[in-house]
């Protein structure tokens, strides 16, 4: 396994205790102990979880539109992203996934569920992203000296919706995390 990504698994393993219902979900912040089984058998899950036809996505919870001219989908379940940013530039590196948290942090909203991580030492930052129909609350982390991520939160009724996004450049891609994150509607709307 790449020293890198031995290093992001050890790091972001400090946050997932903070923010267990929407990283557990996920790969990105997985205990080191297990890291490499519980990764592969939840990035697994994920993938199962979702249909993807010319830039539309369904999971069980909500779908979205993800432009393909933008995204590509990621098929491998070694990857902890369902989406790759096309990058015509190596300055830029970005990946997504969307995903729904099993059921929410009771008396949390996700501005709570965020703030409650503030005084973390990997926490290098937080902050909103707001869409017309929701508030996205995020946290961002080192995953290495090149790359960060962010986990964002937006209240869902009874869960939450969370997106895993990194980067090594949020400044770039913030208004097209925007796009992606606006463009999410709920399967009970329809």
């Amino acid at each position: 396994m790449n020293k890198k990504i031995i290093t992001a698994i050890l790091a972001a393993a400090a946050i997932s205790a903070a923010l267990c219902s929407c990283s557990g979900q996920k790969p990105y912040v997985p205990s080191s102990e297990h890291s490499a089984s519980v990764q592969a058998e939840k990035l697994a899950l994920k993938k199962e979880n979702i249909t993807y036809n010319k830039g539309n996505v369904t999971c069980s919870d909500f779908s979205y539109f993800a432009d393909p001219s933008l995204w590509t989908y990621t098929e491998s379940s070694d990857d902890t992203c369902d989406f790759r940013m096309k990058a015509y530039k190596e300055l830029t590196t970005c990946g997504v996934a969307l995903f729904s948290s099993d059921e929410k942090t009771p008396g949390q909203d996700a501005q709570t569920k965020v703030l409650s991580v503030i005084n973390n030492a990997d926490v290098v930052s937080t902050g909103t992203l707001a869409t017309a129909d929701r508030n996205f609350y995020y946290y961002e982390y080192s995953i290495n000296e090149d790359l960060h991520a962010r986990t964002y939160i937006a209240d869902n009724n009874d869960k939450y919706i969370c997106a895993y996004v990194e980067s090594n450049n949020f400044g770039y891609i913030d208004g097209k995390i925007a796009d992606l994150l606006s463009s999410i509607e709920l399967a009970d709307a329809k």
